[in-house]
């Protein structure tokens, strides 16, 4: 089944490497802001080398090597990723999502009447529509109580679990439907998924109406601390969550002598939440496995980028300033363009090819940075997926000039996923020094020399 994935350009705030401010630099909004520039204009109208006084190269040489993702931050972001898969290429991904749900509406003093009765307890959560992977493999989530404190003001990261109690609180074994409204009572309710709950647990937490720990969100939040979602069994795929929708809860309901009723602690914008994500690489490809117990080992095959801080490529330019130099003039970069190829037998309806890749650049220190291309146009910049041709076409002018011009260190850059923590693509891509077996990567550069 072919795979559907959301383009939102205000989500690219979310996540895009690892970073310590509660949210991404804002700035990065004007990456869609803005226009082409003169010095790129013809250039895609007619080839390079038909153009009086520029000239071309596509033989710089390319260092590749795959290596892991460092955590992501994943507090508060505005899907959340729950499920399992095995993948060939990749080896198995797990998902799982810590989180709060808190009193709504600043409401004090719960109080479920005088004889109330709980008759059920449900887990809700709200489907954002897509998904990685197959959904016609039944999977299983189960629910636990978290023994510590997750705090709103305090920053999360993707590879650091909190503790729970062993025993789940509820378990739900089903086929994914995120496309399908489901039937509740007499209502018909859009997709989400409603996971029981332990009736003796959800006694223990009704019975406090009234009382010190339903007197305050502060209060209830220091007694149940939270949940967490964990998925068991079969590996399907990777279904996507909407934490702040009105179907995501945990949802009580009970009646008295005269009525029934339901009360419903939600995820909003007081709730801490965030996604778990974990990564066993032992049925992996083979090329991959080798690349990951040699780090910084070049290949000739391929090369392997993930998201939910899975793995990125490491991109090396060792003679850029070298072929600059050799050339014995000074030269101005119309455009550089940086093509990666996707292996296409690796790509299926289940598991598509990454729908937008981006660069970093590393200083001395390992640290990451955005380029300075990122942010001009997206037009400019590129990174999408070309379905036809599985390529992806990304822009570095001005990286390429700042490194030639020594404005800019030449340590590499990283090949990433752009929506990192909210959806679960991986590629497996063509390298700089690829064989004929496999697609090539390659730096092609259009230049002018300056007299």
């Amino acid at each position: 089944m072919n795979r559907t994935f959301f383009s939102s350009t205000s989500k690219i705030l979310s996540g895009l490497f690892h970073v310590r401010t509660k949210f991404f630099l804002a700035s990065l909004i004007i990456v869609f802001a803005s226009c082409n520039k003169e010095s790129d204009v013809g250039i895609d109208i007619q080839p390079e080398e038909d153009l009086i006084g520029l000239y071309v190269t596509d033989t710089t040489t390319l260092l590749t090597c795959t290596v892991l993702e460092d955590s992501l931050r994943t507090d508060e972001t505005p899907k959340v990723i729950v499920g399992k898969y095995n993948d060939a290429y990749f080896g198995q991904s797990t998902c799982g999502l810590f989180s709060q749900f808190s009193i709504p509406g600043n409401l004090q003093d719960i109080y479920f009447g005088d004889g109330a009765i709980l008759d059920s307890a449900v887990l809700m959560l709200s489907y954002d529509f897509d998904f990685y992977g197959d959904t016609l493999v039944a999977q299983t989530f189960d629910v636990y109580q978290m023994t510590e404190m997750i705090y709103k003001d305090s920053v999360y990261y993707s590879n650091h679990p909190k503790s729970f109690y062993p025993g789940a609180i509820g378990s739900l074994t089903f086929l994914p439907r995120p496309r399908t409204s489901i039937a509740v009572g007499t209502d018909s309710l859009p997709a989400h998924v409603r996971i029981p709950l332990d009736m003796n647990w959800a006694q223990i937490v009704f019975a406090q109406s009234g009382g010190t720990n339903l007197s305050s969100n502060t209060n209830w939040l220091t007694y149940m601390n939270g949940l967490y979602v964990s998925p068991s069994g079969n590996a399907g795929g990777l279904l996507y969550f909407d934490p702040l929708d009105t179907l995501t809860g945990l949802r009580l309901y009970y009646h008295t002598a005269t009525d029934t009723a339901d009360f419903t602690f939600v995820v909003n914008s007081a709730t801490a939440y965030y996604s778990y994500f974990q990564h066993d690489y032992t049925g992996a490809d083979g090329d991959l496995t080798n690349q990951l117990q040699n780090p910084g080992t070049t290949t000739s095959n391929y090369n392997y980028v993930q998201s939910n801080s899975g793995l990125k490529t490491k991109i090396n330019f060792p003679f850029l300033e070298m072929w600059a130099a050799s050339l014995g003039y000074p030269i101005a970069i119309n455009k550089a363009q940086l093509l990666v190829t996707g292996d296409a037998a690796s790509a299926t309806d289940d598991f598509p090819l990454n729908t937008r890749m981006f660069l970093t650049s590393i200083d001395s220190v390992g640290k990451e940075h955005l380029l300075l291309d990122m942010f001009e146009s997206s037009s400019y910049y590129g990174g999408s997926l070309n379905t036809t041709t599985n390529e992806y076409k990304i822009n570095i002018s001005r990286y390429i000039q700042g490194v030639i011009n020594g404005d800019e260190e030449n340590n590499g850059l990283y090949l990433k996923e752009i929506f990192g923590t909210e959806n679960g693509r991986r590629s497996k891509i063509g390298t700089g020094g690829a064989t004929s077996l496999a697609p090539r990567m390659y730096l092609r550069i259009v230049y002018t020399r300056i007299n």
